[in-house]
């Protein structure tokens, strides 16, 4: 075992070799861009540095595999064979290291992007080349990236004189200990034992993009660009693109707002606060007034009579990221993706927070679970919201209570006990969890094992929470001059007997309530979520900035999208049609049967929404 504790004190110096490389890196990211580093504080560069590390650290441990693996076989390898693999092993990553930071310094300027797979798209543009490189260029690319590997090369052979592997053999026994370690090696990689793997919003600390950029690790960035490369072309090729955007603009001018009702009460005196409630995986299924069970949902039951209900709202798609996309940021789903989990093209998108900050409301974000989950983390700190309340603000047993962190009775009791000092005029908004597979509840009122049962016993129990929240808030003073909307992240396929395919399964709860409240209404329009913001800013009496895909609710063509992997779904007061990407074709419905379908503006809104996408 002691040979086996030198060939890992050996490891331990490689891995802190490529630590100093990516700290190298960033200090150099920051000297070449200094008109931008400039103007940071000292606290962000040293969040730049300690944010940063825990990717660091994970793309060191990558690495490491190879060398951890060979220790393992140096039961029958000789340790000269071994030392020559690692020195190329070595070279071979240095290479590419120093390479991609080189075009990282380069490009950044003018891409405003990290060093990702998208180089290789011009590689074979001879023309873009030529006129962007000249000779002396390239001459100088050449010598740095020359100079910089023979300086590591040179620092390597210092710290490993005789290689990496020193002399001396290991028995059978301490190769499979050897085996444990580099299998245990996945934890740091993921980025620990957290319900969400490593993303960006894993090292993103700041609303500021080029901060949580110059945080992220070059080479662990490019690596992630290369595995989610297809999602990054357009799917929905279905006519020219001249074709697409003379359809979809045509479409835009004519869908005008014919009559707006006002649903809320406004004081000129005095702007009223917002509460938005986002509730995960809620469908109308479970709703009995919305069509779904009886008496899964007492609160939203009682609630949905004393509101004003949309009845025909849809999800965008059917994951997290892609709904709260769709109502924070009014960008719809895409098939294979969403906006929210690439922070570089949402950093146009005016989010809902940025509204009230304008008009100074303080504003906040309550989420019990793992905020870096789907890079949520960078998308509300992009939003600017004053105030992020997270698992980690709660006492870790109540972490630990379920696997994706904080009930959401003790999220709710938080935000009500937030409300008592609150200033306003105020907009919050609530992410609940718990109704979130595996549905491990604390609460049993729908008995059984099923997934159908458990998802409806996690739905009752955050509805009994939300039920709390609304009576004791409801006694407030603050009631009266709040609007609080109730709405969901997307559906769910329980309860059955709805498919992945079909609308039932994207139709979530919006409710309107609150002391501003102007009527009672039962609203039947056909609407989507990438539309709430933009509707719910024109209630306020309030411009929005330009938005290409969402649109007020009281427009005179309403419809919905909805999206999946596979296709995507569009409905309209005529009927809802299914898209099957496969097939290439509209699928028929029975609910279709006779209604004449327009295909042209569908198809041509899903070819131009990816294009958008693409070229952000």
């Amino acid at each position: 075992m002691k040979s086996l504790l030198i060939y890992n004190k050996q490891l331990f110096k490689y891995f802190i070799y490529w630590i100093a490389i990516f700290w190298l890196a960033k200090i150099m990211f920051l000297l070449f861009t200094l008109d931008l580093s400039k103007h940071l504080s000292f606290g962000e560069i040293v969040g730049i540095f300690g944010y940063g590390l825990i990717m660091d650290i994970s793309t060191a441990c990558y690495l490491l595999v190879v060398p951890g693996l060979l220790v393992v076989f140096r039961t029958i390898i000789p340790v000269r064979f071994l030392n020559r693999l690692m020195w190329f092993y070595t070279f071979l990553l240095l290479f590419i290291s120093i390479l991609l930071i080189i075009i990282d310094l380069g490009l950044y300027p003018y891409w405003g992007t990290r060093v990702n797979v998208t180089i290789f798209n011009y590689i074979n543009d001879t023309v873009s080349l030529k006129s962007s490189l000249a000779f002396f260029d390239i001459l100088l690319g050449l010598f740095v990236i020359g100079s910089f590997i023979t300086g590591f090369i040179f620092i390597y052979r210092m710290i490993f004189k005789s290689g990496l592997f020193p002399e001396g053999n290991i028995k059978w026994t301490a190769a499979l200990v050897q085996l444990f370690l580099v299998a245990s090696l996945i934890f740091p990689m993921r980025g620990g034992l957290d319900t969400s793997p490593l993303n960006l919003s894993s090292v993103a600390f700041s609303s500021k993009l080029y901060v949580n950029q110059a945080a992220t690790n070059f080479l662990w960035n490019f690596a992630k660009s290369i595995d989610t490369r297809d999602r990054l072309s357009n799917p929905c090729i279905y006519m020219t693109n001249e074709e697409s955007v003379r359809i979809f603009d045509e479409y835009v001018k004519n869908d005008t707002i014919v009559t707006r009702p006002q649903l809320i009460k406004l004081d000129p005196e005095k702007r009223p606060n917002v509460i938005l409630i986002i509730l995960e995986s809620f469908s109308n299924k479970a709703i009995a007034p919305l069509g779904g069970l009886q008496d899964i949902t007492p609160n939203l039951n009682a609630l949905h009579n004393k509101s004003t209900t949309f009845s025909n709202f849809y999800a965008s798609g059917n994951r997290s990221d892609r709904g709260i996309s769709a109502l924070l940021g009014g960008y719809p789903s895409l098939l294979r993706t969403s906006i929210m989990v690439y922070p570089e093209k949402a950093q146009n998108l005016t989010l809902l927070p940025e509204y009230f900050n304008r008009k100074n409301y303080h504003t906040s974000f309550y989420y019990g679970g793992d905020i870096n989950f789907y890079n949520l983390k960078t998308f509300v700190l992009q939003a600017e919201f004053g105030k992020l309340t997270t698992k980690s603000d709660f006492p870790a047993e109540l972490g630990r209570m379920s696997k994706w962190g904080v009930p959401d009775g003790f999220v709710f009791e938080r935000a009500l006990e937030d409300l008592k000092s609150e200033q306003e005029p105020f907009m919050k908004t609530i992410y609940t969890i718990s109704s979130h597979p595996p549905y491990d509840v604390p609460y049993s009122k729908i008995k059984g094992n099923s997934n159908d049962e458990k998802y409806l016993n996690s739905v009752a129990y955050t509805d009994s929470c939300l039920g709390v929240f609304i009576d004791e808030f409801r006694k407030s003073a603050l009631w009266e001059n709040t609007l609080l909307i109730v709405t969901s992240d997307h559906g769910s396929l329980v309860p059955g007997p709805t498919n992945v395919t079909e609308p039932e399964s994207y139709r979530i709860p919006l409710i309107w309530t609150g002391g501003v409240l102007d009527s009672l209404q039962k609203i039947e329009t056909i609407c989507q979520q990438s539309d709430l913001g933009t509707t719910l800013i024109h209630q306020l009496g309030w411009e929005t900035d330009s938005a290409k895909f969402s649109r007020d609710f009281f427009s005179s063509n309403p419809h919905a999208f909805y999206m999946l992997n596979s296709g995507w779904g569009y409905v309209t007061p005529e009927g809802y049609y299914y898209f099957d990407q496969e097939i290439g074709d509209f699928v028929s419905n029975p609910a279709n049967d006779g209604k004449p379908l327009d295909p042209y503006f569908p198809k041509a809104f899903m070819q131009v929404l990816h294009d958008d996408f693409v070229n952000r």
